[in-house]
Formats: structure tokens, sequence, C-alpha cells
């Protein structure tokens, strides 16, 4: 059991490494609120999305500096005025009356209220009552609660009016971003004036609130209309707005206000009261509050609330999208790795504003952000760890593989080396015995005795291709230039194999154009030839030809070997040149060889910037032909299908060539 879990957590230990570290990311992450972090990028989402226009049926009216100036009094103006506003008001037939201008002021102004005023402005309240007009006045709030109206209007309707600002929670800097909807189970000014005029019903609240136990009070976090951003092109997208004292002085035509949704507030330039902190604010300016509270009714009429997405799935996204990031630091490239964290980054939020901006759905962009972010910059570290673990084991195992290789190469050395003397001594003495004792032994002793001989022809033939590979792989392979004509070297190969061919009835016919001599190592490329030629004997049959040629093509001295043997099979042409590798058949099972030749035949001759091409077809012969450069200037037109095999042996073979003058000697 142990042994399957062992291996169950190797075939997976990558994908439960991703998935550990983002499900402990996760719940680290699940223990900071980043507040600041995503109150900015909520007031992104605000200040950036497209907002749906104001409602044309709220219309603002403003105690401003024009009613100041007009009436020739401070703010918030005598109860008089209020009292003459009321009246004149009525005339208009709005929908309904929101009065925001805190009363206490008023009341205190010259001294304290008669009856008689007090009177006339609830006969004036009670009017509007009368005419099926909503009236219902806004009161402040303090730390201890609502601030009550003054005697004498508390049986007029009304409500607490804030513009809540984050002063001790979220962000914590003074913005306006959610609205207080009830507080103690009584509805604030927003929602009873939403009531008031049927758009929302009487236990019903908008999308999105929620409920805060430590106040015992429900906020929402409302949408901001296109009448926060700033006036300076298509200023249609504001909410109608009136001067006090345009109503009073009659300034205003009656369809402007009628059955619309008023509400009345102050806002003076010179007092910073008059104005809250929003997200377009930040990067505007300040909005007036009574702006604000419209845009508060508005998205309780509009039923706009943002709904908050639950934690969980909050929790459920960090950890997707940092399995994502560590999944991708950990497979692909590191600039693959960068570019699809940026992209998966970007990705998010796009969809987090979309999500946001057409829906109203919040999801806190913050912690996925954050989990991003480190789940990269911890996930670097941990793939450079393990890089430098595997570049270390295999640094290891590659010391251990040159040791290694470095005692099969010593061992060679020695075992070919002490086996060439005793190899050549029985060939020696074979041949002696041969000469002086061939006429008076019986043919089976005469044939026992050839056999020894070629026997020992093949062990040496198999001692020097092993001190050839041992050369070539130990770098240790000298190459000594010298102008030849090549042509020389064909015809001395096809001597000293004819004695071969004869044995088996092949012809060997040898078409040589007259060529100049080039620089070659004679003895290589003599290696070269005999190998191809020697092949050629071996794997054609008997009574067959063999022909040899040898021509200028381009700028390429190509030598040709064209036999009628047993060909070869397209995977074992892609084999061909692969150290030890012999065809598996029934002709090749019965010809001895050591899998060498062609290996280093193909290495001889790019040795000298040169390539072997073949052409091959199952059962119907092979041609090998070596191509040669004429001049160095041939060497940069080598084909791209035939590179280098060896190119870093063939940089040391190129440097060996350049010192053709140097003593030292194989």
């Amino acid at each position: 059991m142990q042994k399957w879990l062992r291996k169950w957590v190797r075939k997976f230990e990558k994908p439960l490494t991703v998935l550990a570290g983002a499900a402990s990311l996760s719940f680290l992450l699940l223990n900071f609120d980043f507040n600041f972090l995503e109150a900015n990028l909520y007031d992104m989402r605000v200040s950036r999305s497209y907002s749906q226009p104001p409602n044309p049926e709220i219309a603002l009216i403003t105690l401003d500096d024009n009613t100041i100036k007009t009436l020739d009094e401070f703010a918030p103006l005598p109860l008089k005025h209020h009292i003459r506003f009321l009246e004149k008001i009525a005339e208009y037939q709005p929908k309904a009356i929101g009065y925001l201008i805190d009363m206490n002021p008023v009341f205190q102004m010259k001294g304290e209220a008669t009856k008689a005023q007090v009177g006339k402005l609830v006969s004036a309240i009670q009017n509007l009552k009368n005419q099926h007009i909503p009236f219902l006045l806004g009161t402040p709030f303090d730390v201890t609660g609502e601030v009550l109206p003054p005697v004498g209007l508390e049986g007029v309707d009304h409500a607490i009016a804030v513009v809540h600002k984050d002063g001790n929670v979220f962000a914590e800097d003074k913005v306006t971003r959610r609205a207080l909807l009830s507080l103690y189970e009584r509805p604030s000014f927003h929602l009873l004036f939403a009531r008031k005029t049927g758009a929302i019903g009487e236990n019903e609240f908008p999308p999105g609130t929620f409920y805060v136990p430590q106040v015992d009070g429900k906020y929402f976090f409302f949408r901001y209309h296109q009448s926060t951003m700033v006036c300076r092109e298509n200023c249609s997208h504001q909410y109608n707005r009136y001067s006090f004292a345009d109503v009073l002085t009659g300034k205003i035509s009656p369809d402007l206000l009628k059955n619309k949704l008023v509400l009345v507030g102050t806002l003076s330039s010179d007092d910073s009261s008059d104005y809250a902190l929003t997200p377009y604010a930040k990067t505007a300016f300040l909005n007036p509050k009574i702006v604000v509270h419209a845009d508060i009714l508005d998205s309780i009429l509009k039923k706009e609330g943002i709904l908050r997405i639950p934690g969980a799935i909050n929790t459920g996204v960090t950890f997707i999208v940092t399995s994502i990031v560590l999944w991708w630091i950990l497979t692909s490239t590191p600039l693959w790795g960068v570019f699809a964290t940026l992209s998966l980054a970007l990705t998010f939020i796009i969809v987090s504003h979309l999500l946001f901006q057409f829906y109203g759905w919040w999801i806190r962009e913050s912690q996925p952000l954050v989990g991003i972010f480190v789940s990269y910059y911890l996930a670097v570290p941990y793939r450079l760890i393990r890089e430098y673990k595997k570049r270390w084991d295999y640094q290891r195992k590659h010391e251990i593989l040159m040791q290694v290789e470095e005692l099969k190469t010593n061992f060679l050395n020695l075992v070919t080396h002490d086996l060439k003397t005793p190899v050549a001594r029985i060939q020696g003495l074979a041949e002696v015995l041969m000469k002086r004792t061939g006429d008076r032994l019986l043919p089976p002793e005469r044939e026992t005795l050839k056999n020894i001989f070629s026997s020992t022809e093949e062990l040496n033939h198999f001692i020097s291709s092993i001190l050839e590979l041992s050369k070539v792989e130990s770098n240790r392979l000298q190459i000594q230039l010298a102008s030849r004509d090549i042509n020389q070297l064909i015809e001395k190969s096809i001597t000293d194999l004819q004695t071969l061919a004869t044995h088996r009835r092949i012809k060997i016919h040898s078409n040589l154009e007259p060529l100049f001599p080039i620089k070659i190592d004679p003895a290589l490329i003599s290696k070269v030839i005999n190998n191809l030629i020697d092949n050629a004997i071996k794997y054609s049959p008997e009574g067959g030809e063999i022909q040899v040629r040898s021509y200028e093509e381009d700028d390429w001295l190509v030598v040709s070997v064209q036999d009628q043997g047993i060909g070869m099979s397209e995977e074992e042409k892609q084999n061909l040149f692969t150290r030890f590798y012999r065809a598996k058949n029934d002709t090749t099972t019965m010809i001895s060889g050591t899998g060498l030749g062609l290996y280093l035949t193909k290495y001889f001759v790019e040795a000298h910037r040169g390539f072997v091409d073949v052409d091959t077809q199952k059962g119907k012969g092979s041609t090998f032909r070596i191509y040669l450069p004429l001049s160095d200037a041939t060497i940069n037109k080598l084909p791209k299908t035939h590179s280098t095999f060896f190119k870093d042996k063939l940089d040391l073979a190129q440097k060996e060539n350049s010192d053709v003058s140097s003593p030292s000697g194989r």
C-alpha cells in the first residue's frame, strides 16, 4: 500500500503541489481584508464604468449662493422664507417633496421661532398632504443617534438623512460608497421617501442590502450616476437643478416641477459641509451632498444596489486564479509565465468590471490579484530551487558519467592494445605454419588454418574500429591534410578488396573522372572508401556487380558506391549512422560486423566538412555518396538537410585543419 501511495504521489507530484500551494495561499489571504486596495479598485470600477443616466423624475432645488444674494440673508434662511417656499411649491404640483434642510439652525435664527410661524410651517406642510403630495423632512444624525426636528415639528414625517462616510470602516478614507437604509429597524430618509412614492414595497429593500449588527442598521452600496461626473461637454446628463430663490420669485415654469420628486437642500460654495467625497470626486472635485442624496434615492427607485459576492465565492476565485498561475509557472517557460500571469490579471479585472457594470455583482478583486502576484513571486523561486536541484543532480550524474566514460575509454585502450599483440602473433604463426606445412597438411587441417587466419583478421579489424571510436569520442583524432588525388585512393581500395570480391564472384566496375587533387587526410578517406566498398561486397549477392564512380558536382567532389544488395527500410536508414547499429534480418545475422563502420565513415567525412548521402530501396540495393568540398568556400553551401552530426567535434576538427604544418603525428 505504501509503495502504491508513493508511486501515486510521484506521478501527481506537480498537480498536488499546485493544489496544496493554492489552497494554502487562499487560506492565508482570507485573514487579510486589503480594504484600502479593494476600495481603490471599487472606486476605479465606479469612475471608469458607464453609468445609467439620472432619473428625469428627480429634481433638485438648492438653497445656493444665488438664493443668499437674492434674499440678502444667511443660510439656511429664516423660517419665513421656508414657509413662503412650501406655499409656493404647492402650486407646481410635484409628486413628492423631500426636505433635506436642517430646521434646527433655522429655528434658532433671530431668536426662537414664534408659535404662529411654526403653525404656518406645519399648515403649509399639511396643505401639501391635502393635495396628496407626500412631504418628508430629513433630519441630521450624530454619534448618539438621530437629531430630532425642532419643537413643533415632531408630528411632521421625518427620517434620518445622512450621507455615510467610510470613516472607521472599509478604506477609512471618508469616501461615500454606501448608504444607510435603516437604523434600529426605522427606515432612513431615502428608503422611506421611495416607499411614500410607491416605488418600493413597505417591507422591500434594494438589491445588495446587508445588515451590520454592530449598529443594528442596514446598508447598501448604491450606484453613482452620470450626474456626479464633471460637467464639461454634455451637461444634459445631470439632475434638473433649480435655485430656491427662483421658485420663490416664480421664475420657474410650473411644468418643470409637475409630478417630479423634489429634493430641497443647501449648496453654498463657502460651506464644505454641503459637499461629500465620492469615487468620482477623488479624481475631480467634491460633489454636492444633495446630488449624492439624489443618487441614493435614484438607486433605490431603480433597484440598482451593488450585490456583494459571498466570501466563499471570492475564496474559490482566489483559489482558481492562484492554481492557474502556479501551474503556468511550474510547467511553462519563464517568458510565457510572465505573459500568462499578466494576461490572467488583466482578464480577471476586465471580467469583474463587466460583471459590476452590467449585473451589479461586486467580486472583490484585491484578494485574487494579490493571490496572482504573490503566487507568481513564490512560484518562481520555488521553480528555481527545483531546477537548481535538478541541475545539481544532472551535474553530479554528468560527472559520474564522465568518470565512467573515462574508465571505459581507458579500459578499451588497455584491452585493445593488449589484444593487438597476441592477435598479431596468432595471425603471424598461422601464416608461417601454412607456408611451411601447407603441402603436407590434409584438406581439413588446411581449412582450419584458414579459419584461424580469417578469424584473426576479423578480430584485428574489430580492435582497429574500437581504437578509432576511442579516438573520436575522446577528441584525440587529428586530421593530417595533404593534397591527394582521390582516384588513386579509390583504385588502391578496389585493388585491396579485389580478392574478396573475386571470392564471391562479384565484379567491381569503376568510372573515375579525371580530378584535381584536394586537401584530405589520405588515411581517413581511405578508410571511408574501403568501408563503403567492403560493405557493398558483403551485402551484394554472389555474382552481383558494384559501381564505383568519382566526379565533380557543382563545388563538390563526389565518390559514389552502388551495389545490388538487400537495401534498407526507411527505419533502418534513419538509424544507419548510429554507432553499434546493425539492421536485424536474415542476411545481416550471417555477416560479421561491429556496427561502427558507417558511424566512423560519417564522422570522418564530416570532419572534412563534407556529408554522406544514401539512396536505398528494400531488396534493390543501395547507393552511398560522399561529398567533399573542393574549396573552403564550398563549406558555406552545405545543404541544411545534411547538417553536421557532430558539430562540437567538427569545430575541433576545423581547428586541427588550420594547423596542417603542425609536426605532431598520430
